[in-house]
């Protein structure tokens, strides 16, 4: 479970914190997601376990690559602002998906866990991606805009002014 949850968490855990701290999913953030979705995919493909994934599964796991579709065909005009909507949503829904999915398709006993701990891994990837989404939020309390700076990131609207809080 843990390694499940952990895998989950790494994906979910920056776009959670960037859409708290900025109201933003960031490309790099759709791509990772991307990324992990097709590895996840296409290892679920390869390992060619029947009944690994439910057809929703495969479905799910194929979102990423539709949203680049949509974004490359999509004109670039106003109307089109679903396309941030569907990015926002993919991302928090699409990573507690994969740490189930990923569980599924690449731990052997999977289907031995008791149902606690299938959900239990989808659980904690939920809470950490709301603690990161809240971190984000509230980032002013314990970081300032100049360890945005440092790190080669924008400085959100809500940030602390001053120096950064933690330079070694």
């Amino acid at each position: 479970m843990a390694t499940a949850a952990a895998g989950g968490t790494l994906v979910f855990w920056w776009p959670a914190f960037t859409l708290g701290a900025y109201d933003a999913v960031f490309f790099d953030d759709m791509l990772a997601l991307w990324a992990v979705a097709t590895a996840v995919l296409l290892s679920g493909a390869l390992l060619g376990r029947r009944g690994a994934l439910p057809w929703g599964g495969w479905l799910a796991l194929s979102l990423p690559s539709v949203w680049i579709v949509l974004a490359i065909v999509a004109p670039r005009t106003q109307g089109f602002s679903y396309l941030h909507y569907f990015e926002a949503a993919l991302t928090l829904v699409g990573a507690p998906m994969l740490t189930w999915l990923l569980s599924r398709v690449l731990l052997p006993d999977y289907a031995a866990l008791p149902v606690s701990e299938r959900w239990g891994a989808v659980a904690v990837t939920l809470v950490v991606g709301v603690l990161a989404f809240l971190l984000g939020k509230f980032n002013y309390l314990f970081l300032g805009c100049a360890d945005f700076d440092v790190s080669g990131n924008n400085t959100p609207a809500h940030c602390a002014q001053g120096r950064p809080l933690h330079h070694v």
